[in-house]
């Protein structure tokens, strides 16, 4: 992987520099600047993470470092805290405008905070990877299927299938199997747990009352094997001749013996032991330990979501904080979603968000409405109509030459007065009154005029969600301008603070896009509104216009390139593939009108934009 540097970040050419300095425009947040990491510090967040201390790597300004950081912990698992903090610090504002602090925080303190959090995560994983494993090795023994570690390494779903493919499953488990692959991953846990138990025990009387053919001794002896072999698989231990031969209550003591500290299964395998009733021992292999294997997978499941919570609390603050609308309304939709959607979530899906919006009312939201993308990313372009700008240009300049003409009066009648006498002077004199006062008048009409022409040129371009035409649902952005210049003029807004949102090869730009003609604002030019388009920076400073990507029809996505190749007053569907960007960060998204010839007002609709797989 090419390395980003600090200098690749702000040294690129042309309006990729713009691009990347458009946080400028906005406040950067108020801390004190940091004296630049030591080599101490910077070795100790390397080898935190396990990366090399090399002489070249501590030797990076410290924004290098961390953008090295997030470069070279790519692809790895549970880095995914590391690699957004390292993103936030490099990408902040302060950061982009040339104060390395953030970076020197992420370096000397955040980076060690940020892998204690992806410690957390990586244990809850392993913990229920754990737990799947033991219900994956409790139900193969219960059916007597032998498995390899490669079958154990199966996911869920695939285990329950491979359960009911196989020989060792009776009728009524290969018929649970089969319901709970179809069902949730939740449904595939609890026929993992108590459903294969209850359809094997079913199974397994059937075949009982075959075999004994009225033989009550043999039924319940066998009754009694069975009974054992589910019970010693809860322990994920095959049951020997010696355990089906023992006494309840020695059976149970091994149990009692064997079973984990702190454990339902092992605190009720005591509760039996030491009754005195052998229905009580009896009824403990037969129900009570499966009863309290599912009160111990209940609980640590039920520990597991309370944590999940807690974390997905955790990153909800700290998302609505920033104004990361993405990962906000991801996390409240994993929150309000199962136990399995929330574990899945903070365990990886929070580190690879989707953009799905429509702009609907629990949607993703605009970040910022009218708001320039950066210093001077509008060009040309206001609200003011050309008629009105024309009328306030004609206003001024017949208000200039009014005043020029005025002064040429008040000069002249200056001058007689001067050279006159007598009756003439006093005649020039009342006259100079006048003309000073008619003076007087021009000049407050013509800063009326400047006044008017500024608020006209003032009225800035239009980038809104509104609710009047829509692709989908009810709402779109609406963008209104009014293009001021035949040689160069441009508008790009910016609209959506983007972070976790990550580029793999099959990652895909999708929106709509309805140019409107004059049929709603008369000044509108159609041609003027194929002019719009959908912008990306990434976090190594590029951006998707002048990347030379193109859409499905194999037209640059530049806006400039759009035009005329958008039919107005319809939608058109823009979709783009992000593989050159394979591994970058998205960071923002802008709403972009530009063209480099004609004049005259552009107006159109942007919906239902997606950043996905």
């Amino acid at each position: 992987m090419k390395i980003i540097t600090r200098a690749r970040l702000t040294g690129l050419a042309g309006a990729a520099t713009a691009v990347v300095l458009a946080a400028t425009s906005f406040p950067a947040p108020a801390y004190a600047a940091e004296t630049p990491a030591t080599l101490a510090e910077k070795a100790a967040a390397l080898r935190a993470l396990g990366l090399e201390p090399t002489a070249v790597r501590t030797g990076y300004k410290d924004c290098d470092l961390t953008i090295e950081i997030w470069n070279a912990l790519a692809g790895q698992q549970f880095r995914g805290e590391v690699r957004t903090a390292a993103v936030t610090a490099y990408t902040d504002p302060a950061s982009l405008a040339g104060d390395a602090s953030k970076c020197t925080l992420f370096i000397r303190t955040d980076v060690f905070a940020a892998k204690q959090r992806d410690v957390a995560i990586q244990i809850a994983a392993e913990e229920q990877d754990r737990i799947e494993r033991e219900l994956k090795q409790k139900a193969a023994l219960t059916i007597g299927l032998t498995i390899t570690t490669d079958d154990l390494g199966l996911t869920v779903k695939n285990f329950v299938d491979l359960i009911r493919k196989s020989d060792k499953a009776g009728t009524r488990v290969k018929a649970a199997a089969l319901a709970a692959g179809d069902g949730t991953h939740t449904d595939q846990l609890a026929f993992l747990g108590d459903g294969i138990v209850t359809a094997h025990e079913t199974d397994r009387m059937i075949e009982i009352e075959e075999i004994a053919h009225g033989n009550e001794a043999l039924r319940l002896k066998l009754i009694e094997e069975a009974a054992r072999k589910r019970a010693m698989a809860v322990l994920l231990v095959a049951a020997t001749d010696g355990m089906l031969a023992a006494s309840d209550r020695d059976f149970i003591t091994y149990i009692w013996e064997n079973a984990a500290q702190g454990t339902e299964v092992r605190g009720a395998a005591e509760r039996a032991v030491l009754s005195r009733e052998p229905a009580d021992w009896n009824a403990y292999i037969h129900t009570g330990i499966h009863e309290a294997r599912e009160a111990d997978r209940q609980l640590a499941m039920r520990k597991k979501y309370e944590a999940d919570v807690a974390k997905a609390e955790e990153v909800l603050a700290q998302a609505d904080k920033e104004g990361y609308h993405v990962l906000a309304i991801a996390t409240r939709k994993a929150l309000a979603g199962s136990a399995t959607e929330l574990g899945d979530f903070v365990s990886f899906g929070q580190y690879d968000l989707d953009l799905i919006t429509g702009f609907e009312t629990g949607e993703v939201p605009l970040n910022w409405s009218h708001s320039p993308a950066w210093t001077g990313s509008i060009r040309n372009v206001n609200a003011c109509s050309l008629a009105d700008t024309a009328t306030y240009k004609d206003a001024v300049a017949k208000a200039v030459a009014n005043v020029t003409a005025k002064t040429k009066s008040v000069k002249d009648l200056e001058a007689t007065v001067a050279s006159a006498t007598g009756a003439a002077k006093v005649a020039a004199q009342a006259k100079l009154i006048t003309a000073r006062l008619n003076l007087q008048v021009a000049q407050d009409h013509k800063i009326e005029m400047d006044k008017l022409a500024a608020a006209c040129a003032a009225k800035a371009p239009e980038n809104s969600v509104v609710a009047e035409r829509a692709h989908s649902g009810s709402k779109a952005i609406r963008v209104y301008g009014v293009d001021q210049n035949a040689t160069q003029s441009y508008a790009y807004f910016q609209a959506l603070n983007l972070s976790r949102i990550s580029v793999k090869p099959t990652t895909k730009l999708t929106y709509w896009v309805y140019p409107e003609s004059n049929t709603t604002v008369g000044h509108v030019v159609a041609a003027n509104s194929t002019c719009l388009a959908v912008d990306l920076t990434f976090s190594n400073g590029a951006n998707l216009r002048d990347s030379g990507a193109v859409d499905q029809k194999g037209n640059r996505v530049h806006p400039a390139h759009q035009c005329g190749r958008l039919t107005p007053e319809t939608w058109n569907k823009v979709e783009v593939s992000l593989a050159g960007f394979n591994g970058r960060a998205i960071t923002g998204l802008q709403i972009a009108y530009d063209q480099p010839g004609n004049t005259g007002a552009f107006r159109g609709y942007i919906d239902d934009i997606s950043i996905a797989d």
